[in-house]
């Protein structure tokens, strides 16, 4: 039989998978959805498509929706989907350790961050990134944190359908390095 092998993967987030990927594991988000949360995240989605005025609004200025997103996900609700130190340590044997910025090369780390961002983020792991991200809707539909909830849903899409380094994959990356050397014990 020809065609890709289909692998049985959770693509509604949680599992083995999302500990392995992220520091989610001890959390809520460590498990499948159940049914009822299913239905609460369709139900969101829902809500966040008929925020098409708020939504155009935004898309007008994307550098402006990119730093909003950015520092949304700044936000320690989100510290579950850090990138976790399994993934981060695979980072650094493959990069080598993160550069420091100076006067000669200003770029350095944001270049380091968006190679780092690229040696993980494969499709599977962009999708299941992105349906855990997804999870967290309902807690901003259900209080009418629209501007929020349109942010989350966009970058759960371009995050899931891309191959391009997105705000929320940079932001949950450079708390994922930030939270792994905060943890290396003192020399």
């Amino acid at each position: 039989m020809r065609g890709r092998a289909i692998r049985p993967v959770d693509r509604a987030g949680g599992g083995e998978e999302a500990v392995r990927l992220t520091r989610c594991a001890g959390t809520w988000l460590a498990d499948p959805p159940d049914a009822a949360e299913q239905a609460r995240i369709a139900a969101a989605v829902r809500a966040v498509s008929e925020q098409r005025t708020l939504a155009l609004e935004l898309h007008r200025d994307q550098a402006a929706l990119d730093a909003y997103c950015i520092e949304l996900f700044r936000d320690p609700i989100f510290d579950p989907l850090h990138i976790g130190p399994a993934v981060i340590r695979r980072i650094i044997d493959k990069l080598g350790e993160p550069p420091v910025d100076d006067e000669a090369n200003t770029t350095a780390f944001s270049e380091y961050l968006q190679r780092a961002v690229l040696l993980f983020a494969l499709p599977n792991p962009r999708r299941l990134l992105a349906a855990q991200l997804r999870r967290y809707l309902p807690r901003f539909t259900e209080v009418g944190d629209w501007k929020a909830a349109v942010a989350i849903d966009y970058s759960a899409f371009r995050t899931s359908l891309g191959n391009e380094v997105t705000p929320f994959l940079a932001q949950m990356t450079l708390a994922g390095l930030a939270d792994y050397y905060d943890e290396l014990p003192e020399a």
